[in-house]
């Protein structure tokens, strides 16, 4: 029987990709770097573990895989798997490469306040787009990308996992429109 104990949770499922049913999953930051390759995946559902079959995988950005599994093949499907764990077998994790360092990833969790707009929310994810990283936010029900650039930042506090940023004006509108 496959159990927790057996498992390593990789991260959650956040929202569906698409109207097909590829669903992204946001790996856990501990697990930055690894590239896994499981052929299956498990999922909490009710307090039970329920095994899919992976159908595809491939990276979004370092911090989130879309992936298709199997018996899900609409959005409305992978909306309901949304929010829920997801667990894989340890050897499917792949290895972590030995140049790879936490960088940018290191601010996920921090919590984001802009001097205009007050507490935006924890940072869930950052893109490594070359010469222009993004934070990643929920902000108000919606997905917020802040381009992580120093002239917005008026002042960062690393033992409290703290950022107060000053984004130009118009910015942070964009995304709730």
């Amino acid at each position: 029987m496959i159990t927790k104990a057996n498992l390593l949770k990789i991260g959650s499922f956040a929202k569906p990709h698409g109207v097909a049913g590829e669903i992204v999953l946001r790996l856990s930051p501990e697990w930055s770097g690894y590239e896994p390759e499981p052929d299956f995946i498990f999922v909490e559902l009710q307090g039970g573990l329920v095994p899919f079959e992976v159908t595809s995988l491939r990276f979004k950005n370092e911090m989130d895989l879309l992936v298709g599994i199997d018996m899900v093949d609409a959005e409305e499907m992978a909306r309901t798997l949304q929010g829920c764990e997801v667990y894989i077998e340890p050897d499917a994790l792949g290895q972590l490469a030995d140049d790879e360092s936490p960088g940018l990833n290191a601010l996920i969790g921090f919590l984001v306040t802009d001097i205009n707009h007050g507490t935006l929310g924890k940072i869930v994810a950052v893109h490594a787009i070359h010469n222009n990283p993004l934070l990643e936010l929920e902000y108000k029900g919606k997905e917020v990308l802040i381009p992580f650039n120093e002239d917005f930042i008026v002042s960062m506090d690393g033992e409290k996992n703290e950022i107060q940023l000053d984004t130009p004006e118009g910015l942070i509108d964009l995304f709730l429109e």
